[in-house]
């Protein structure tokens, strides 16, 4: 998964969603955020909610692109 600026997003960065600082805790198809606050709640977003995308390809070109 990476940003729109082309970083990758890594567990324990900083994001803001709502104007609320969270941390990423895991990332698959969804993004597990935990809260900065003492309470540290769980929240399930989509990777758009960060400014995030999963790179993907179609079958037919991934298979045309060495690793």
């Amino acid at each position: 998964m990476k940003y729109k600026t082309g970083q990758p997003v890594d567990v324990g960065d900083v994001v803001h969603v709502k104007n609320r600082p969270y941390t990423v805790y895991s990332i698959s198809d969804t993004v597990t955020l935990r809260s900065m606050c003492e309470r540290g709640y769980i929240k399930r977003v989509f990777p758009a909610d960060i400014g995030a995308y999963i790179p993907r390809l179609h079958p037919v070109f991934a298979g045309l692109m060495p690793i």
